[in-house]
This record gives structure tokens, C-alpha cells and sequence, in this order.
């Protein structure tokens, strides 16, 4: 009998402490902020700086081509059967979204913003805009 009480106590000398950390009862030593300085960072876009140009669906033609647009997006126009982007032909994108889309990228595809003039993004932007409006 006294063995078995030596073993209750020492189970709860063991247990208890670990119990009471496992429901919250232990003290609160995280250190907390009384004043908060600075700013949350906000994630911005810069508008495009092809943004209200005007462009040559023309010329934007040869910009799809040359830069490899019809190996991810459909276009009709362009003979172009990409199925990894949207297809272009059922999206009826306005200019300023695919100006955007083409100058800073999203999802999968890749800005061009650092490797095409803006009157090139204008370009191209008309000439998915102009062909897939028919």
C-alpha cells in the first residue's frame, strides 16, 4: 500500500505540472508590442507605361509571333493553338487587362514589361484586342 502511494505521488508530482502547461495554465512570457511604428507593406502595381498608348495591331501581329505568345494562348488570328493561357479568342479581354497582363504578367504567365518597348505591349495588346473582338 505504500508503495502504490510513493507511485500515486510521484505520477502526480510528473503529471500535473505537465498538465497544467498542456491546458494554458502556465504563465504568458511572450513578449508584446505596446506600439506598433512603421507601415504594412502594400503590394502595388505600377501602371503600365504603355497604358493609353495607342497601338498598331499591325505591328502587334509580329510581337505575338516574335515573342512565342501562340505556344501558351489560342488566337485564331494568329493560327496560334496554345491551350496553357487563356484562350484569347473566348476571353474578350479589354485593351487596358491585356496591356497590364502583358506588361507585369500573372498566374503562369511571365512579364514583358522588362523586355518590350511600350509601344510594342500597345502593339500586341490591339492586335488581341482588334482579333479577338472579330
Amino acid at each position: 500500500m505504500r508503495r502504490s502511494a510513493a507511485i500515486l505521488l510521484l505520477a502526480l508530482t510528473l503529471l500535473l505540472p505537465l498538465g497544467l502547461a498542456a491546458c494554458g495554465g502556465g504563465e504568458d512570457t511572450g513578449a508584446v508590442a505596446e506600439t506598433v511604428e512603421g507601415t504594412v507593406p502594400v503590394e502595388t502595381v505600377e501602371e503600365a507605361p504603355a497604358a493609353g498608348m495607342e497601338g498598331d495591331a499591325a505591328a502587334g501581329e509580329a510581337v505575338f509571333a516574335a515573342n512565342g505568345c501562340g505556344g501558351c494562348h489560342t488566337l485564331e488570328a494568329a493560327g496560334a493553338t496554345g491551350n496553357i493561357g487563356p484562350n484569347l479568342d473566348e476571353s474578350q479581354l479589354d485593351l487596358e487587362l491585356v496591356v497590364e497582363r502583358v506588361t507585369n504578367g500573372a498566374g503562369a504567365m511571365p512579364a514583358y514589361g522588362d523586355q518590350l518597348e511600350p509601344q510594342q505591349i500597345a502593339d500586341v495588346a490591339a492586335y488581341v484586342v482588334e482579333s479577338s473582338q472579330g
